[in-house]
């Protein structure tokens, strides 16, 4: 990479940085950045980065799109970088209608009964990764969330689990299920007597570390495929859906869930109606009315 582009990226990473993002967030964002960069040194060699057209990049988005072959969504992301180097970097102004965002598909998730969310978890005979599963599922948490938990973040008085610095930046609480505190306990006293409440609830093989996301999603998927389960597209995800899913079906309101599970925006939680419709509400087409 040429030295004076070196120079543009690490401004853009202290601006990343700056901006007090993730350290993952940030490595993901370098990452498309440099992937614009060395596409702009290779195929306009002679161009500098502030003087590259807007035909040229929609010409570069087009190369996302037709040789990469990444999604629209991700695509997506990769402009907004591009907007932010713009307006950070370059000090220029950035033109939506001349590198306007793609439009992309929604589609449903695939979410798992509450009898399938069962038979997995019932497949899973380690106590540590029978709780980790149980505690996904029954309190609707996201992943991340799951791994940096502390043992003192399980508050059985109030029956909730304290989530520090969720994915919108701030503190909330989780429901603590009757059902998944007992697979705790087991958990404890088979595997991890002495813990204390500064110790992560899972920890990982180093020490002083926490189980990372990855070893959740190798032990998930084992076991979808132990129950059964292995060609129905579900993910990790699928059980913080069906936690979602699963509520509404019983009659929760689309307000409360959306405090449950954390959301920022309403909006995210509406996904339930339309996963709802026909799947545990009742709903009768009027053209069969009387």
């Amino acid at each position: 990479m040429f030295e004076n582009n070196i120079a543009y990226l690490n401004k853009h990473r202290d601006i990343l940085s700056f901006r007090d993002l993730a350290k993952s967030t940030v490595t993901t964002y370098i990452s498309y950045l440099t992937t614009y960069i060395e596409w702009v040194e290779e195929q306009l060699p002679e161009r500098l980065l502030s003087s590259v057209t807007w035909e040229e990049i929609r010409s570069y988005v087009k190369w996302l799109k037709d040789v990469r072959g990444l999604n629209p969504r991700t695509i997506n992301v990769h402009i907004a970088q591009l907007r932010d180097f713009f307006y950070y970097v370059l000090h220029k102004d950035w033109d939506k209608r001349e590198v306007p965002y793609l439009h992309f598909d929604q589609f449903l998730p695939n979410v798992p009964t509450k009898e399938q969310v069962n038979a997995i978890i019932d497949s899973i005979s380690n106590p540590k990764h029978k709780a980790e599963i149980a505690l996904l599922y029954s309190s609707g948490i996201r992943v991340s969330e799951l791994c940096r938990l502390h043992c003192g973040d399980i508050v059985r008085s109030r029956n909730c689990i304290y989530i520090a610095r969720s994915k919108n930046r701030s503190d909330r609480y989780a429901v603590l299920s009757d059902k998944a505190y007992g697979l705790l306990v087991s958990y404890i006293r088979s595997a991890y007597r002495g813990a204390r409440p500064e110790d992560w609830l899972f920890p990982g093989q180093k020490e002083n570390s926490h189980i990372c996301e990855q070893s959740i999603y190798n032990i998930f998927v084992r076991h979808l495929d132990q129950a059964g389960f292995a060609d129905c597209g579900f993910n990790l995800h699928s059980l913080r859906h069906a936690f979602g899913l699963h509520l509404y079906e019983s009659g929760t309101d689309l307000i409360a869930i959306k405090e449950a599970m954390g959301h920022r925006s309403l909006s995210s939680t509406e996904v339930y109606l339309a996963l709802g419709i026909g799947n545990g509400r009742s709903v009768k087409s009027p053209y069969d009315s009387d």
